[in-house]
């Protein structure tokens, strides 16, 4: 699936924009759009946010300006999570693959 802006994008179970681009989320967030989830996608992570953020993406493009301490809090918040979302996912993966070798089936 494509987003408006281009970007790769994986349904998430909450609707709404869907970006894999850290800077546009970064973006979205410092401009207080509500951010609902993030997914692993691969090597990336989907942000799943208010459908609303959409009207927002042609300003980002744009170049619009943005209060650069509210671009760099949302971009640290929005590394954190991504963090965070990976290595749930490498506890997963783990824990699936201790199960496979260790099942006493």
């Amino acid at each position: 699936m494509i987003g408006q802006s281009g970007d790769r994008t994986q349904p998430l179970r909450t609707p709404g924009y869907l970006t894999d681009e850290l800077e546009l989320a970064a973006f979205l967030k410092a401009r207080g759009y509500r951010l609902f989830g993030a997914e692993p996608y691969g090597r990336l992570v989907t942000f799943a946010f208010d459908p609303s953020a959409c009207a927002d993406v042609d300003n980002y493009f744009a170049g619009a300006e943005i209060s650069a301490r509210e671009l760099f809090e949302a971009h640290r918040h929005l590394r954190t999570l991504i963090k965070q979302v990976k290595q749930h996912q490498k506890d997963q993966n783990g824990s699936e693959n201790y199960d496979k070798h260790f099942s006493t089936d």
